[in-house]
């Protein structure tokens, strides 16, 4: 099939209203180049691509971290004044010193890994996904605030990578499990899209996940290498998407690393690397409403930053083709972090356990089928 043509989005305005709020107008990511979607994302989709990886991909069944959490406690903290950290020790969930010094992401640096998440069954497919900004906030004061907590700039908190912005409907994938019922994230087929579609002027070059590699316990969160070692890269050329090249790329994955082009801070266009690693993921499903809270750690090799975030969802199935729910993402900066130098305020006290700032969205998701979901 031929590469969709270009298509033309606006820069975003809303996260500079948020960074105001913040108080870091004079310092924040300016995206001002416009740019157009590659074929790059037709690529790493469905059968309609000749030799798509998709078209073969794996199923599996695996367990993860806490399969039987609390719905009511879970959904609660979508409505909770603050949210507290509750993965791996800050220090022990960081990237390795060979991931800093890199921004080739190939070595096995990345922190351990849980398991990937299991979503219920009724999310098997594609779907167009609308994202709509409700709000954000401060649970410890704008004072203890940085540059350096997840979501201050584009990019740097993948599950929200543009706080503040509405992005364009984009097509989500879901993979059914092949026991015990479920389904999977397609993080290779979803984060490309997620991140181009919160920020416009950032064009993804290439995407690696760590897919459960053949062999590997299909109940174990982790394989011989830590569960942290990554796939092959499927770049925007196609080279490395072939199942033969690449076979575990669409897998059950809880580590996903993106190679972009975009902005930066400094001016002009830079290629640059994004790498997130799913910890931990507590779910529960009452009635037709799915509950998750997962932590999350990322490093962006070009700024040398890490953060670590949360993130909170509820997904209703409201019928056959519609899904509605809340996302709500909690950063948090640990002091050594801030002791880089982050630029919260001189002598402002803060609770590392405790989030720093709060985002809130909720989303909606329509059922599409995979020509739809390549138009999108």
């Amino acid at each position: 099939m031929a590469p969709r043509g270009p298509r033309r989005r606006p820069p975003s305005a809303a996260p500079l209203l948020l960074l105001l709020q913040l108080h870091l107008l004079a310092r924040v990511f300016v995206a001002s180049l416009s740019v157009e979607r590659r074929a790059f994302l037709a690529r790493c989709g469905g059968g309609l691509v000749a030799a798509s990886p998709i078209t073969s991909c794996n199923q599996h069944a695996f367990a993860d971290d806490r399969n039987n959490g609390n719905s009511d406690s879970i959904a609660s903290l979508l409505d909770a004044k603050t949210i507290s950290w509750d993965g791996p020790p800050f220090a022990s969930a960081r990237y390795g010193t060979s991931t800093l010094r890199s921004s080739n992401n190939d070595g096995n640096t990345g922190p351990t890994s849980g398991a990937p998440c299991i979503y219920p069954p009724w999310l098997e497919g594609y779907h167009a996904i609308t994202y709509k900004f409700v709000g954000a906030s401060f649970p410890q004061g704008r004072k203890a605030l940085s540059l350096r907590v997840a979501g201050a700039g584009l990019g740097t908190c993948l599950s929200l990578p543009n706080v503040g912005y509405n992005p364009p409907d984009h097509a989500v994938h879901f993979v059914p499990l092949s026991a015990g019922g479920g389904a999977y994230e397609d993080l290779a087929y979803n984060t490309p899209r997620k991140l181009e579609g919160f920020w416009p002027q950032a064009t993804v070059l290439a995407v690696q996940t760590n897919g459960r590699t053949k062999g590997a316990s299909s109940t174990s969160s982790s394989t011989s290498d830590g569960g942290t070692a990554l796939s092959p890269k499927c770049f925007v050329t196609g080279d490395g998407c072939t199942p033969d090249v690449n076979p575990n790329l669409h897998s059950p994955t809880s580590r996903v690393a993106l190679e972009f082009e975009g902005p930066t801070v400094r001016g002009g266009r830079q290629i640059q690397s994004i790498d997130t690693t799913l910890l931990n993921c507590s779910r529960d499903t009452r009635g037709e409403t799915y509950y998750s809270a997962k932590g999350f750690s990322q490093y962006n090799a070009l700024q040398g930053l890490q953060t670590f975030y949360r993130e909170v969802s509820s997904l209703h199935r409201k019928d056959e083709e519609t899904v509605e729910g809340r996302i709500r993402v909690a950063a948090f900066l640990p002091e050594y972090i801030n002791d880089v130098g982050g630029g919260a305020s001189a002598g402002a006290s803060r609770n590392d356990e405790e989030a720093l700032a709060v985002y809130d969205y909720s989303v909606s998701l329509k059922r599409i089928d995979e020509a739809e979901a390549a138009s999108l």
